[in-house]
């Protein structure tokens, strides 16, 4: 081997795309490369085990969004009328960059798209030099960013969006952000019996009331809100808030608009 030169690493297909999109099952990947719906480098294979390069360009045909995430933020920016042309966001939480993915296709200038995570952006929003790449980096050790952006998204994993709302609309211009809520990682006191699906009502609208009086306690409050056209990976439901500094709904609001 030369000096200098460096071995690519590889990974079996349905293994890198499970990774790159985790928000879909493993039975809808799986059928996907097997129907042919799954370029890698822009030519389709259908063998799930080949095994590929770790930053091969693999493209779902057929989806307007690299993933499901850019369905529910374009759902939510329609749905509460805003406008994100030319303005600059931060994305936390942007995994495979469905979030950045709609932000750019409805004008966006500029995206800073920030995960815990490592090599999860899909590899095309990877080169496109609007997408400013921030990987290995916990939102909650963001600081001040330039140029600064106007505006967030939120789709935190494993998290509650609390603590996290205020600091991100203290590093924006225009203190609003749009926050994807899953009451799976916002649920504090879960029952041993809990595996990670929360389907009964009154415990959904428990945890929402929690996370709205827990939002106000740091400054921050529910503009809009609205359900996510599209459950989560376990079948979790997810609700779209549209948050900022001024006082909005009311928790009563809130709980009549979603249930």
């Amino acid at each position: 081997m030369g000096a200098g030169s460096r071995i690519i690493k590889r990974k079996p297909l349905f293994q890198l795309i499970k990774s790159r999109n985790p928000d879909e099952t493993e039975k809808d990947l799986y059928s996907k490369i097997l129907c042919g719906e799954v370029r890698v480098d822009g030519g389709i294979v259908r063998d799930p085990k080949i095994s590929v390069r770790m930053d091969a360009e693999i493209r779902i045909t057929g989806r307007k969004f690299v993933s499901r995430g850019g369905e529910k933020l374009e759902h939510a920016l329609s749905s509460f009328n805003i406008d994100v042309k030319n303005k600059v966001f931060i994305d936390a939480g942007c995994s495979t960059g469905g979030f950045s993915h709609c932000l750019l296709l409805r004008g966006a200038e500029s995206v800073y798209s920030v995960d815990v995570g490592y090599n999860q952006l899909d590899y095309s929003l990877r080169n496109d030099p609007r997408i400013v790449v921030q990987e290995k980096t916990n939102i909650m050790d963001v600081g001040v960013l330039s140029p600064l952006p106007h505006a967030a998204v939120a789709d935190l994993s494993f998290r509650s969006i609390q603590g996290a709302a205020s600091h991100l609309l203290s590093i924006t211009s225009e203190k609003w952000l749009v926050a994807l809520i899953k009451p799976q990682f916002e649920w504090q006191n879960p029952p041993d019996s809990f595996k990670g699906i929360v389907s009964d009502k009154d415990n959904l609208i428990s945890i929402i009331t929690n996370v709205v009086n827990g939002l106000a306690g740091e400054g921050v409050f529910p503009l809009k809100v609205t359900d996510s056209p599209i459950p989560g990976r376990k079948g979790n439901r997810e609700y779209l808030f549209l948050l900022g500094l001024d006082p909005g709904l009311k928790v009563s609001n809130v709980i009549e608009t979603l249930f």
